[in-house]
């Protein structure tokens, strides 16, 4: 039997070439470049809102995707930088299971993952860019790059994460932003450069139908910034209660109809704890009261809002969980990843629908966390959803400015009120209806 030689210096020099090769290929300047203005809104976020940073956002959003347009740029690039300035974040979580060596690998698999997404998106346009060239030359190649920005990237949701919609970009400097005024605005980039009166498409943006929105409800949005690292630990959790019923005296005292707690504002599973259920019951008489708790049922995890109201107790369980923060979406892997990682904690287990619930008298949507960034969610019939979120999993970062961005995209587009409670970054509304 003839031995196989392998010369592994030439192996590894071959292994070398063929990435000097793929990265000469799919990376250059104009993937950063474009990537960077397209991040850049976003960060703006970070300081009051003002005229000088809504003029540097629409610079920076016509500029990102001028780059993307009329230059050469590689979309492995572009995606890959992308997902690293987008969502940096998704890894720090990781800081609370004694796993923060996992923080750059997560940081460098979802970046990687969206060079890929972006790179097979490339791929695709250049085949159909070929065939239909031999019919008639065009740059199909653009057209079908902006066709599928506008109307298709919100298609792509891997792990049910998502979040990339270059839509809400506009929404640093404008109210609102529709389909069609995106396309116009692409296409007056793209048709721009051969013809400069095609620019007038971009300032289709500008025209809004500004409505002015009615009164808001009267309803106390409680802003905690408790650290993750705190959130439960034994000894911190009856300084967290004590502070939650703090607020709730607070919101009686100034006479709101309606407090509204955060994601989890008392770190326990409340069901399992009579008497501090009773005293909640007590002060429903005097205001409705709507927190986040965990709930155990049946031998099952819920993370949940209670509200309490007239002395009567509802619980409405979540229904959508955060892919590899609530639950592995890998359903061969769930109990091995889970006790390697997790120190063999068990997924939540979830409600079979998002569920409503009427108040005074009005109907409004239940929605904890991931839940008020999906769009499902928006297209149930009531007009005001009550949100509870703990952003301190994330903080210091830009996952709640994102986030903000989403839900108002959201709401504009299907013209809901949101009342959103949050620990670790302001509370705040929206109100289109």
């Amino acid at each position: 039997m003839p031995v196989i030689q392998v010369d592994l210096q030439q192996v590894l020099q071959r292994i070398k070439s063929s990435c000097l090769s793929f990265f000469k290929e799919n990376f250059n300047t104009n993937s950063l470049i474009s990537a960077i203005f397209l991040s850049l809104p976003i960060y703006f976020q970070i300081f009051n809102p003002s005229l000088i940073l809504k003029a540097l956002s629409f610079i920076s959003v016509f500029l990102g995707f001028w780059v993307l347009l009329n230059k050469k740029t590689p979309l492995f690039g572009f995606g890959f930088f992308i997902g690293l300035f987008w969502f940096w974040w998704i890894g720090l979580s990781f800081r609370y299971y004694s796993l923060g060596w996992m923080i750059p690998v997560v940081v460098l698999l979802v970046a990687t993952g969206y060079g890929l997404i972006f790179w097979m998106i490339q791929k695709l346009l250049l085949f159909f860019q070929k065939i239909l060239n031999k019919f008639y030359e065009f740059d199909w190649y653009n057209l079908f790059l902006i066709i599928t920005l506008v109307f298709f990237i919100d298609y792509i949701k891997p792990f049910t994460f998502d979040w990339l919609k270059f839509d809400i970009l506009f929404l640093t400097f404008l109210p609102s932003i529709s389909k069609w005024q995106f396309l116009f605005f692409l296409l007056g980039l793209w048709l721009g450069k051969k013809n400069k009166i095609f620019y007038l498409l971009v300032l289709s943006i500008f025209i809004q139908n500004y409505q002015k929105p009615k009164n808001t409800m009267n309803i106390y949005l409680a802003t905690t910034y408790v650290p993750q690292n705190l959130k439960w630990q034994k000894s911190y959790i009856p300084k967290e209660i004590q502070n939650n019923f703090r607020i709730i005296q607070k919101a009686i005292k100034e006479k709101y109809k309606i407090v509204v707690l955060p994601e989890s504002a008392f770190p326990l599973f409340l069901n399992l704890h009579p008497e501090l259920i009773q005293k909640l019951k007590n002060l429903s008489n005097k205001i409705t009261i709507i927190t986040g708790a965990l709930h155990y049922k049946n031998k099952k995890f819920y993370n949940s809002t209670y509200i309490f109201e007239n002395g009567k107790m509802k619980i409405l369980d979540k229904h959508v969980l955060v892919p590899f923060g609530e639950y592995i979406p890998l359903p061969f892997f769930q109990k091995e990843i889970n006790r390697i990682f997790f120190g063999g904690a068990s997924d939540y287990s979830t409600s079979d629908k998002f569920e409503t619930y009427k108040i005074d008298g009005k109907n409004f949507i239940n929605a904890i966390c991931y839940e008020a960034t999906l769009e499902d969610i928006y297209k149930l019939p009531p007009k005001n959803i009550i949100a509870l979120t703990n952003d301190a999993w994330f903080m210091p970062s830009i996952e709640p400015l994102l986030q903000k961005l989403l839900i108002k995209y959201y709401a504009s587009k299907y013209k809901k009120n949101v009342y959103h409670s949050i620990n670790g970054y302001k509370s705040y509304k929206i109100c289109k209806k």
